[in-house]
């Protein structure tokens, strides 16, 4: 599900909500610091669990070292695309697909299981073409969030990257999508009930539970419905998958 990137909730708005559930109104028990820190270990909770936000980003080919680091708080790398003409604007591309057991540490050379080298190799058949051409080998690996790239793919001039993100960075003010606003403010209840709990337990014990319950119940907790909301596709994406399944020729 898509939305406006003018309907988030300000981290004020949730902290109004969470103050009003806990009843620190005047931050006597935690600062006002570590509810927002609750709010953003919130967001990147649910940015693991729900792949939600798909960025798209392009560089320039790092032409020297045929590497470059993943960019801040990709957590799930989607697709690699190298192009020619200006950066975000394509004249021709190409998809750059994953090479399993292949690492670089310079542009001289790099290791891998299957390499053009290898065609007299009994165990790993070497690539061709069908007219008998050695096949072109635009390959990326990825290790240790470190993406690296095959020669091939240096002729190219940039590269563009989609992949999975966090809903705030870590250190950015939280801004909140207005569907997860219950969810991050039983999430952020609860963690203050978890830790007043040690402190009184007779009187946090229940309250603690209850609020579990709320937010982690299966099906109908608000994280459940949080999950099933950002994962359902938008009405328009729905109704065009139905048309274009309906005529397919079974």
């Amino acid at each position: 599900m898509n939305i406006s990137p003018d309907s988030f909730i300000t981290p004020d708005q949730i902290l109004a909500d969470v103050l009003t559930e806990t009843e620190d109104y005047d931050f006597r028990e935690f600062t006002k610091g570590w509810y927002i820190s609750q709010m953003q270990q919130c967001l990147e909770k649910l940015s693991f669990n729900t792949f939600m936000k798909t960025i798209d980003d392009d560089f320039a080919f790092p032409s020297d070292t045929n590497s470059m680091t993943l960019p801040a708080n990709t957590f799930n790398l989607k697709a690699i695309f190298v192009y020619n003409g200006t950066i975000g604007n394509p004249t021709d591309s190409e998809i750059v697909n994953w090479k399993r057991g292949a690492s670089r540490k310079n542009t001289n050379a790099f290791f891998a299981n299957n390499k053009a080298s290898h065609n007299e190799d009994p165990y790993y058949a070497f690539a061709t073409l069908s007219d008998g051409n050695e096949a072109v080998q635009l390959w990326a690996a990825i290790d240790n969030g470190v993406i690296t790239f095959s020669d091939q793919c240096a002729t190219y001039e940039f590269v563009h990257l989609r992949y999975n993100g966090t809903l705030t960075a870590i250190g950015e003010t939280p801004f909140v999508p207005q569907f997860f606003r219950q969810t991050v403010k039983l999430f952020c209840a609860l963690e203050y009930y978890r830790r007043m709990r040690k402190r009184h337990p007779r009187t946090f014990r229940v309250l603690f539970q209850d609020t579990y319950n709320e937010l982690y119940a299966p099906f109908t907790g608000e994280w459940a419905q949080a999950l099933k909301l950002s994962k359902s596709m938008d009405s328009k994406a729905r109704k065009d998958m139905n048309e274009y399944l309906s005529k397919m020729n079974y």
